[in-house]
């Protein structure tokens, strides 16, 4: 199939073929040197973008240790420490508070808090028991769990590396597009050097040179310009993402909707940290300390919240009940916190101006856990998922260039309803996709998501952006992955995206211009092939240098420009 390496080898041949020819008749007309500028234009270019994708495969492979783990694997009647990926069907894993599930399976014995907020969209942990259902990425908050993996082993780590190879080794996008174009553009170069010796030597030129014409229309021609605008401005691209903490996983993120027009984003783990913060107190002042001193030895998040409220005193004798609470000793007084099932499983009363006060707070949006000693609730404490101190400032920077919709399986979205156009609450994963549809009538969506719920809205929306922590399905539908905590970087994801099209745009814009003069100049014979390489190098040089100027500094600096400035790169 032929492409830009059949126009560079017929070139670089057909210079040494010359000069080879005239060595036995006329020394001083050589151009060897044109055959080796060709080959060490290439070969830089080449070697620079090679040296791109290594360094970013680095980046890769460290990012990717760091989030490989182990689990520990019942085989033989001995637990042993395996890979995830050595994790076989049928195998029983052993799971100790505090650790993430690595794969999907059923729970063969204990009980535990399991915190789902990456898969399910909710915040809150729920407690699991023998014979249900966990899935993989899930972080057990409190217990111990035993769990038999089913038919299918998902590992979250083979997922990440098959989506960056596919990521890596396709050819769509922009790159598919000019690959195209070369093989339309190299039999017509062949066919215009072949036309142009032919119509020297008719006019009555001499043979050589009319073959001299025909090369440095070749040469000239020859489309190194196009084979480095792409893909050296891509591995600029995707290794400056990764050295800000970004993996780019579709080869055709830069030939995206040039245009978004809606911004779809979720709630929980994207604007919202999965951590919880207490947002009221009801009752007499003894409810915080004494809560406080039998939460501090639970690793619950809504039981780390409480336990900041007070340090005064301690709990001796805690009982931990996964899932509903816990009970201890506080000085002389057996104290219980957690919610309204375990005190309905103490038959501990709760007086009804404490349940009106607590009926206040809208279901879903907090959660409430009841304190009591004496037999009865004596007050309650209101924890909600904490914000990201950044969300509000985010959301604004992007409602400046689009429309922004919050799109969430929680039923009350709480205080972010106020900041962002629109809100879609109680949206349940098999119906976000279709909410992304409908939202693509007005114009080209980009969602913001993290966890199996939002995979098929990521993978229907024009744009898809896996933030936090993500699954393997929502990375696997997104176009690039932002891990860790800072939002902010969705910005820089979007000037990564901006910046990265425009050089592109400029690289190609250059090689055609480069080609629309020095061609005809070719023709009319007013080149030398010394001159023509000379040009085709002094060309590729440009691109070089382009392509390897810092991207994403670019992005923050237009970003960081003005509302006016930041419409105009993002939309480009």
């Amino acid at each position: 199939m032929l492409n830009i390496d059949s126009l560079l080898a017929v070139s670089i041949l057909s210079a040494y073929g010359y000069s080879a020819f005239q060595l036995a008749r006329d020394p001083v007309d050589l151009y060897f040197d044109v055959a080796g500028s060709i080959v060490a234009v290439v070969t830089i270019g080449r070697f620079l973008e090679r040296g791109m994708r290594l360094s970013a495969m680095r980046e890769v492979d460290r990012i990717m240790q760091a989030w490989s783990s182990e689990a520990r694997v019942l085989r033989a009647g001995r637990y042993l420490a395996c890979a995830i990926e050595d994790i076989l069907p049928g195998d029983r894993v052993f799971v100790r508070q505090g650790e993430t599930i690595p794969v999907d399976g059923t729970i063969a014995g204990g009980t535990g808090a399991v915190d789902e907020s990456l898969l399910t969209g909710e915040p809150f942990p729920v407690a699991r028991h023998a014979g249900e259902r966990v899935l993989g990425g899930a972080i057990l908050r409190e217990g111990e769990l035993e769990i038999e993996v089913g038919a299918v082993v998902e590992s979250r780590i083979a997922g990440l590396a098959r989506i960056l190879w596919n990521a890596q080794s396709s050819t769509a996008g922009v790159q598919g597009r000019v690959d195209r174009i070369a093989r339309r553009f190299v039999p017509a170069v062949l066919v215009l050097a072949v036309m142009v010796g032919l119509g020297f030597h008719i006019g009555g030129a001499s043979f050589e040179r009319a073959l001299l014409a025909s090369l440095a229309t070749l040469i000239v021609s020859c489309p190194c310009t196009f084979g480095l605008a792409i893909p050296l401005t891509t591995a600029a691209a995707i290794g400056a993402a990764l050295r800000h903490g970004m993996l780019v996983t579709s080869a055709d993120l830069f030939d995206k909707a040039t245009r978004i027009d809606t911004v779809a984003i979720d709630k929980t783990g994207t604007l919202s940290t999965g951590e919880m913060s207490v947002v009221e107190v009801i009752g007499p002042p003894e409810v915080a300390a004494r809560a406080a001193a039998v939460e501090r030895h639970s690793p619950h998040p809504v039981a780390r919240a409480i336990a900041q409220l007070d340090r005064s005193r301690t709990a001796a004798d805690v009982e931990s009940r996964p899932g509903q609470g816990a009970s201890g000793r506080v000085g002389d007084r057996r104290v219980a916190v957690g919610s309204r099932a375990l005190f309905e499983a103490l038959r501990w009363p709760v007086p009804a101006p404490l349940a009106a006060a607590v009926a206040r707070h809208a279901p879903g949006e907090c959660v409430v856990s009841y304190v009591g000693w004496d037999g009865e609730a004596q007050g309650a404490i209101v924890t909600r998922d904490r914000p990201r101190p950044e969300w509000a400032r985010v959301v604004a920077r992007l409602r400046e260039r689009s429309r922004v919709i919050l799109l969430t399986g929680a039923e009350h979205p709480g205080g972010y309803v106020e900041t962002v156009d629109e809100v879609l609450a109680g949206v349940p994963p098999e119906a976000k996709a279709a909410a992304v549809r409908r939202l693509k009538a007005r114009g080209p969506v980009a969602m913001i998501g993290d966890g199996a719920n939002d995979a098929p809205a990521l993978a229907e929306a024009d744009l898809a952006i896996a933030f936090g922590a993500p699954t393997t399905l929502a990375a696997e539908a997104a176009d690039i992955v932002i891990p860790g905590e800072r939002l902010e970087r969705v910005l820089d994801a979007f000037a990564l995206i901006g910046s990265t099209r425009r050089r592109i745009r400029q690289n190609l814009a250059w090689a055609l211009t480069y080609n629309a003069v020095a061609i005809p100049l070719a023709m009319a014979g007013l080149l030398n092939p010394l001159f023509a390489a000379l040009a085709m190098s002094t060309s590729s040089i440009f691109v070089v240098l382009n392509a390897t100027r810092p991207i994403l500094r670019e992005g923050a600096d237009r970003h960081d420009a003005g509302a006016g400035a930041r419409t105009r790169a993002w939309a480009a």
